[in-house]
């Protein structure tokens, strides 16, 4: 009875092994799995951060290249001859907003415009913009214009 005995006990010691090794070939098959996931998402991770590369040297080079353009352009322009500006209507004291769309209305635009006026085209734009001549001769129109441009 005692080799019937040994027997069983062999018999449930094999199973119990078997059960174990069944048990270890499902998680060595898990683990390889896990591995091939590993790896997948490493290539996909060395693709990704090879197209980021790329895409980055990419628009670094675009944008070099358009500061350069920009910068060429402002080296230009700063190049380039200014423009004399002239002083606005209303730098002259006694034009204000509604005496220069007047004027603007007559196609008196710049400052040298007024600075040429005689006495008889004071006389004849005065009523047109609803001015007295003699405001603008009091206030010196002709004068400040003249000062301002520099003459």
């Amino acid at each position: 009875m005692s080799t019937r005995k040994e027997l069983t006990e062999t018999a449930t010691e094999l199973r119990k092994v078997v059960a174990e090794r069944n048990a270890l070939r499902i998680r060595l098959t898990q683990a390889e799995n896990s591995a091939r996931e590993l790896a997948s998402a490493s290539r996909a991770e060395a693709e990704l951060r090879a197209q980021f590369v790329d895409a980055h040297a990419a628009s670094s080079a675009a944008l070099r290249a358009r500061i350069s353009e920009l910068e060429a352009s402002l080296a230009a322009a700063s190049a380039a001859p200014k423009l004399a500006t002239q002083p606005s209507l209303r730098q002259i004291r006694g034009i204000g907003p509604a005496f220069e769309r007047a004027l603007l209305g007559l196609g008196i635009s710049t400052v040298s415009q007024i600075a040429a006026l005689d006495a008889g085209e004071i006389a004849r734009i005065a009523p047109l913009i609803k001015a007295r001549p003699d405001r603008i001769l009091r206030d010196d129109w002709v004068g400040q214009a003249r000062q301002l441009l520099g003459e």
